[in-house]
Protein backbone atom coordinates (compact mmCIF):
# COMPACT_ATOMS: atom_id res chain seq x y z
CA UNK A 1 0.00 0.00 0.00
CA UNK A 2 1.61 3.35 -1.32
CA UNK A 3 2.04 5.39 2.11
CA UNK A 4 0.30 8.88 2.49
CA UNK A 5 1.57 11.84 1.85
CA UNK A 6 1.68 14.94 4.43
CA UNK A 7 -0.28 17.26 2.17
CA UNK A 8 -2.91 14.36 1.98
CA UNK A 9 -2.87 13.40 5.37
CA UNK A 10 -3.72 17.20 6.57
CA UNK A 11 -6.69 17.49 4.24
CA UNK A 12 -8.16 14.43 6.73
CA UNK A 13 -6.73 15.30 10.14
CA UNK A 14 -9.93 16.93 11.23
CA UNK A 15 -12.71 13.80 9.69
CA UNK A 16 -9.71 11.48 11.43
CA UNK A 17 -10.31 13.82 15.19
CA UNK A 18 -13.90 13.76 14.26
CA UNK A 19 -14.16 9.63 13.98
CA UNK A 20 -15.61 10.54 10.59
CA UNK A 21 -13.46 8.27 8.16
CA UNK A 22 -14.60 4.84 7.19
CA UNK A 23 -11.48 2.03 8.78
CA UNK A 24 -9.21 1.79 5.86
CA UNK A 25 -8.81 5.43 5.37
CA UNK A 26 -8.29 5.85 9.16
CA UNK A 27 -5.38 2.95 9.45
CA UNK A 28 -3.74 5.38 6.23
CA UNK A 29 -3.90 8.19 9.01
CA UNK A 30 -3.26 6.37 11.65
CA UNK A 31 -0.39 4.70 10.11
CA UNK A 32 1.24 8.40 8.78
CA UNK A 33 0.80 9.88 11.99
CA UNK A 34 3.23 7.13 13.32
CA UNK A 35 6.04 8.28 11.49
CA UNK A 36 5.90 11.92 10.85
CA UNK A 37 6.57 14.17 13.56
CA UNK A 38 5.04 17.28 11.72
CA UNK A 39 1.31 15.66 11.52
CA UNK A 40 1.82 14.26 14.53
CA UNK A 41 2.20 18.12 15.76
CA UNK A 42 -0.86 19.34 13.87
CA UNK A 43 -3.19 16.90 15.73
CA UNK A 44 -1.73 17.69 19.02
CA UNK A 45 -2.38 21.42 18.16
CA UNK A 46 -5.97 20.77 16.82
CA UNK A 47 -6.74 19.04 20.17
CA UNK A 48 -5.41 21.71 22.21
CA UNK A 49 -6.86 24.15 20.37
CA UNK A 50 -10.38 22.04 20.76
CA UNK A 51 -9.81 21.95 24.65
CA UNK A 52 -9.43 25.85 24.88
CA UNK A 53 -12.30 26.60 22.80
CA UNK A 54 -14.55 24.44 24.74
CA UNK A 55 -12.87 26.17 28.16
CA UNK A 56 -14.15 29.48 25.82
CA UNK A 57 -17.56 28.16 25.52
CA UNK A 58 -18.42 28.30 29.09
CA UNK A 59 -17.60 31.65 29.48
CA UNK A 60 -20.78 33.79 29.25
CA UNK A 61 -20.06 36.81 26.38
CA UNK A 62 -20.00 40.87 28.10
CA UNK A 63 -22.89 42.77 28.50
CA UNK A 64 -21.35 44.92 25.78
CA UNK A 65 -21.16 41.93 22.96
CA UNK A 66 -24.51 40.42 24.15
CA UNK A 67 -26.22 44.56 23.92
CA UNK A 68 -24.40 44.87 20.52
CA UNK A 69 -25.81 41.48 19.03
CA UNK A 70 -29.35 42.46 20.48
CA UNK A 71 -29.12 45.45 18.44
CA UNK A 72 -27.93 43.90 15.59
CA UNK A 73 -31.00 41.48 15.37
CA UNK A 74 -33.37 44.17 16.41
CA UNK A 75 -32.25 46.32 13.56
CA UNK A 76 -32.69 43.04 10.82
CA UNK A 77 -35.41 43.70 8.76
CA UNK A 78 -35.75 40.09 7.44
CA UNK A 79 -38.90 38.63 8.44
CA UNK A 80 -42.11 39.21 6.00
CA UNK A 81 -44.64 37.58 8.54
CA UNK A 82 -46.23 38.86 11.70
CA UNK A 83 -45.45 35.48 13.11
CA UNK A 84 -41.84 35.70 12.28
CA UNK A 85 -41.84 39.70 13.85
CA UNK A 86 -43.30 37.99 16.91
CA UNK A 87 -40.46 35.31 17.01
CA UNK A 88 -37.99 37.21 16.58
CA UNK A 89 -38.96 39.33 19.40
CA UNK A 90 -39.22 36.42 22.17
CA UNK A 91 -35.88 35.51 20.75
CA UNK A 92 -34.92 38.98 22.04
CA UNK A 93 -36.62 38.93 25.28
CA UNK A 94 -34.74 35.66 26.15
CA UNK A 95 -31.28 36.42 27.49
CA UNK A 96 -30.51 32.74 28.25
CA UNK A 97 -30.81 31.80 24.24
CA UNK A 98 -28.77 35.45 23.27
CA UNK A 99 -25.82 34.39 25.23
CA UNK A 100 -25.84 30.54 23.93
CA UNK A 101 -26.13 32.23 20.50
CA UNK A 102 -22.87 35.13 21.24
CA UNK A 103 -21.05 31.90 22.48
CA UNK A 104 -21.80 29.66 19.79
CA UNK A 105 -20.85 32.67 16.88
CA UNK A 106 -17.33 33.30 19.03
CA UNK A 107 -16.78 29.73 19.14
CA UNK A 108 -17.12 28.97 15.27
CA UNK A 109 -15.16 32.16 14.30
CA UNK A 110 -12.47 31.08 16.24
CA UNK A 111 -12.67 28.03 15.30
CA UNK A 112 -12.57 28.72 11.67
CA UNK A 113 -9.85 30.88 12.14
CA UNK A 114 -7.78 28.03 13.87
CA UNK A 115 -8.75 25.60 11.67
CA UNK A 116 -7.70 27.88 8.57
CA UNK A 117 -4.22 29.12 10.12
CA UNK A 118 -3.09 25.27 11.21
CA UNK A 119 -3.72 23.79 7.98
CA UNK A 120 -2.11 27.06 6.07
CA UNK A 121 0.76 26.11 8.27
CA UNK A 122 0.81 22.28 7.90
CA UNK A 123 0.54 22.97 3.59
CA UNK A 124 3.22 25.21 3.97
CA UNK A 125 5.62 22.44 5.89
CA UNK A 126 4.44 20.06 3.19
CA UNK A 127 5.57 22.65 0.40
CA UNK A 128 8.94 22.46 1.79
CA UNK A 129 9.22 19.33 1.86
CA UNK A 130 8.53 18.75 -1.55
CA UNK A 131 10.86 21.63 -2.36
CA UNK A 132 13.48 20.01 -0.24
CA UNK A 133 13.40 16.73 -1.82
CA UNK A 134 13.11 18.23 -5.36
CA UNK A 135 15.98 20.13 -4.97
CA UNK A 136 18.28 17.10 -3.34
CA UNK A 137 16.93 14.88 -6.45
CA UNK A 138 18.33 18.11 -9.01
CA UNK A 139 21.30 18.24 -7.65
CA UNK A 140 21.92 14.16 -8.19
CA UNK A 141 20.86 14.35 -11.81
CA UNK A 142 23.67 17.00 -12.33
CA UNK A 143 27.10 16.41 -13.21
CA UNK A 144 28.30 17.87 -10.11
CA UNK A 145 25.92 18.62 -7.06
CA UNK A 146 28.22 21.36 -6.42
CA UNK A 147 29.10 24.69 -7.81
CA UNK A 148 32.35 25.00 -5.75
CA UNK A 149 33.63 22.01 -5.03
CA UNK A 150 36.09 22.42 -2.24
CA UNK A 151 36.39 20.92 1.35
CA UNK A 152 38.15 24.11 2.41
CA UNK A 153 35.24 25.87 4.76
CA UNK A 154 37.57 29.14 4.37
CA UNK A 155 37.38 29.14 0.83
CA UNK A 156 33.47 28.25 0.63
CA UNK A 157 31.80 30.93 2.88
CA UNK A 158 33.29 33.59 1.08
CA UNK A 159 32.05 32.16 -1.86
CA UNK A 160 28.66 32.65 -0.53
CA UNK A 161 29.37 36.73 0.06
CA UNK A 162 26.88 38.61 -2.20
CA UNK A 163 25.41 35.81 -3.77
CA UNK A 164 23.17 35.38 -0.53
CA UNK A 165 21.55 37.93 2.07
CA UNK A 166 23.25 36.10 5.10
CA UNK A 167 26.45 34.59 6.01
CA UNK A 168 25.56 30.97 6.29
CA UNK A 169 27.84 28.76 8.57
CA UNK A 170 30.58 26.04 7.17
CA UNK A 171 32.03 23.23 8.57
CA UNK A 172 34.34 20.52 7.21
CA UNK A 173 33.12 17.25 8.81
CA UNK A 174 35.55 14.77 7.68
CA UNK A 175 36.89 13.67 10.65
CA UNK A 176 33.30 12.68 11.84
CA UNK A 177 32.53 10.85 9.07
CA UNK A 178 31.03 13.78 6.46
CA UNK A 179 33.64 15.19 4.35
CA UNK A 180 32.20 18.10 2.86
CA UNK A 181 32.18 18.33 -1.05
CA UNK A 182 31.11 21.82 -1.95
CA UNK A 183 28.23 24.55 -1.99
CA UNK A 184 25.81 25.37 -4.43
CA UNK A 185 23.38 28.10 -4.14
CA UNK A 186 19.48 26.57 -4.90
CA UNK A 187 15.89 27.84 -4.43
CA UNK A 188 13.12 26.63 -1.94
CA UNK A 189 10.37 28.31 -0.18
CA UNK A 190 10.83 31.11 -2.96
CA UNK A 191 13.97 32.23 -1.58
CA UNK A 192 17.72 31.93 -2.37
CA UNK A 193 19.11 29.25 -0.23
CA UNK A 194 22.44 27.93 0.53
CA UNK A 195 23.28 24.17 -0.31
CA UNK A 196 26.13 22.37 1.92
CA UNK A 197 27.15 18.83 0.28
CA UNK A 198 28.60 16.52 2.18
CA UNK A 199 29.63 12.65 1.50
CA UNK A 200 29.47 9.62 3.55
CA UNK A 201 30.52 6.25 1.54
CA UNK A 202 29.05 6.36 -2.16
CA UNK A 203 26.06 8.53 -0.54
CA UNK A 204 25.27 12.52 -1.05
CA UNK A 205 23.89 14.76 1.64
CA UNK A 206 22.57 17.59 0.85
CA UNK A 207 21.62 20.71 4.04
CA UNK A 208 20.02 23.51 3.14
CA UNK A 209 20.27 26.50 5.00
CA UNK A 210 18.22 29.89 5.34
CA UNK A 211 17.43 32.46 8.31
CA UNK A 212 14.65 31.68 10.96
CA UNK A 213 11.71 34.21 10.58
CA UNK A 214 11.70 34.04 14.73
CA UNK A 215 15.27 33.42 14.96
CA UNK A 216 14.13 30.66 17.66
CA UNK A 217 16.08 27.11 18.19
CA UNK A 218 13.75 24.17 17.25
CA UNK A 219 14.77 20.66 18.33
CA UNK A 220 15.09 18.02 14.93
CA UNK A 221 12.12 16.50 13.16
CA UNK A 222 12.86 13.72 11.53
CA UNK A 223 10.27 12.67 8.05
CA UNK A 224 10.39 10.52 5.40
CA UNK A 225 9.75 11.59 2.21
CA UNK A 226 9.80 9.54 -1.68
CA UNK A 227 12.01 7.16 -0.02
CA UNK A 228 14.21 10.08 1.16
CA UNK A 229 15.10 10.52 4.92
CA UNK A 230 14.78 14.17 6.17
CA UNK A 231 16.01 16.39 9.03
CA UNK A 232 14.73 19.71 9.93
CA UNK A 233 15.90 21.80 13.04
CA UNK A 234 16.84 25.54 14.07
CA UNK A 235 20.13 26.57 15.27
CA UNK A 236 21.85 29.94 16.22
CA UNK A 237 18.65 31.75 13.68
CA UNK A 238 19.39 29.97 11.34
CA UNK A 239 16.65 26.71 9.66
CA UNK A 240 18.63 23.49 8.24
CA UNK A 241 16.94 20.66 6.36
CA UNK A 242 18.95 17.78 5.58
CA UNK A 243 18.27 15.41 3.10
CA UNK A 244 19.47 11.89 1.61
CA UNK A 245 18.89 7.93 1.36
CA UNK A 246 20.86 7.47 4.05
CA UNK A 247 20.04 5.86 7.33
CA UNK A 248 17.76 8.23 9.74
CA UNK A 249 20.91 7.28 12.36
CA UNK A 250 23.54 8.22 10.00
CA UNK A 251 21.30 11.67 9.44
CA UNK A 252 20.75 12.30 12.67
CA UNK A 253 24.76 12.32 13.46
CA UNK A 254 25.52 14.59 10.91
CA UNK A 255 23.02 17.06 12.26
CA UNK A 256 24.45 16.61 15.63
CA UNK A 257 27.74 18.26 14.18
CA UNK A 258 26.01 21.33 12.93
Amino acid sequence: MKAMQCDRASELIGAYLDQELDADTRREVALHLGGCPACTDLVDDLRGMSRRLTAIGREPPSEHLVASVRARLAGAEIETTLPQRLARAQLLRNPSWLRQAVALLLVCGVTAAATALLVSRATSVATLERDVAAAHVRSLLQESPTQIASSDEHGIKPWFAGRLDFAPTVKDLTAEGFPLAGARLDYIGERRVAALVYRRRLHVVNVFLWPSADGADSAPRELVHRGYNVVTWTKGGIIYWAVSDLGIGELRQLQSQL
